[in-house]
């Protein structure tokens, strides 16, 4: 029997709900998110509970916020002048943006691959992706915390599946369902992967 373990392909149907029990994600196990595990694709706290379990299994894991998202940070929250969002159209609450700073300028875009949103390496101190909190006349307040940073949350998650990985997962920790070989010529999904599950993929457990 399989077991979840270090470079094993894992699929996996869940609920994601608040401190007050309040559902804010989920995925159906005829829709599995499939992850590499010990890739650092999910948080820590979730990848711990799963750890050592098997296909069919159900796990409910309390994850405190210093071993998911991290606590909430205020410096994070920014402002910046609509001028300097000019270049995006029009804004509207909740819309994500992608930072890109270089020695002299910030820039902000939006990001072009979902797939990016929340992804960021290791030696990356600050965030890329910014959330539209507030559209002032001359302003824009924008925030760079994730969407669960602060939040105490538990998972109520079952096993679909655990395979082994192809060699280009191995190499880049990443499953081919999500890759660009196994998406369109632009690098996009499958047209049999839900729409809602394409916009949200970045934000999965990063």
């Amino acid at each position: 029997m399989e077991t979840v373990e270090k470079n094993k392909k894992v699929s996996i149907g869940y609920s994601l709900k608040d401190e007050n029990g309040a559902i804010i994600e989920e995925v159906p196990e005829s829709f599995p998110f499939v992850y590499m595990h010990g890739c650092d694709s999910v948080i820590e706290g979730l990848e711990n509970a799963l750890e050592g379990h098997h296909v069919g299994d159900h796990i409910v894991a309390h994850v405190p916020y210093d071993k998911g998202y991290g606590p909430y940070r205020k410096d994070l929250i920014i402002k910046v002048s609509k001028e300097e969002l000019r270049n995006i159209g029009e804004l509207w609450l909740g819309m994500e943006l992608e930072m890109v700073r270089d020695s002299d300028m910030t820039e902000f875009s939006i990001p072009e691959d979902p797939r990016d949103i929340y992804n960021k390496s290791d030696d990356e101190e600050d965030p890329t992706i910014y959330t539209i909190k507030e559209i002032q006349k001359e302003t824009v307040t924008l925030d760079g915390n994730h969407p669960f940073a602060g939040k105490d949350l538990t998972f109520e998650v079952t096993i679909v599946d655990i395979t082994e990985p192809t060699v280009t997962e191995l190499e880049t920790g990443l499953p081919d369902e999500y890759s660009e070989e196994e998406g369109d010529e632009d690098g996009g999904f499958d047209e049999d992967f839900p729409e809602d599950e394409q916009n949200n993929f970045g934000r999965h457990w990063r």
